[in-house]
């Protein structure tokens, strides 16, 4: 049987991989097949939420070309950190 965290997993790292923007596909998907099982309950929450966002609104934060809202800027931290940027 599968469970909520599993099918939450899958979930994110589809959503992750096929966002229509090619360098967010790439900054994301690398991310989420790497590093999704080791985010808490907590952070693949937040994740799940994230990938609902505008690719152009993350690609910006994740470059830091915008303001990262308060509730992503550890998360996207850790993203831009795996990335090393």
């Amino acid at each position: 049987m599968i469970t909520n965290r599993e099918l939450l997993i899958k979930t994110v790292l589809y959503r992750s991989m096929h966002r229509g923007c090619k360098e967010t596909d790439i900054l994301l998907g690398v991310f989420a097949q790497k590093k999704i099982n080791d985010l808490e309950d907590d952070e693949l929450r937040l994740y799940s939420q994230l990938v609902l966002e505008d690719d152009a609104l993350i690609y910006d934060w994740i470059l830091q070309k915008s303001l990262t809202p308060k509730n992503y800027q550890n998360l996207i931290q850790k993203i831009r950190q795996f990335h090393k940027l």
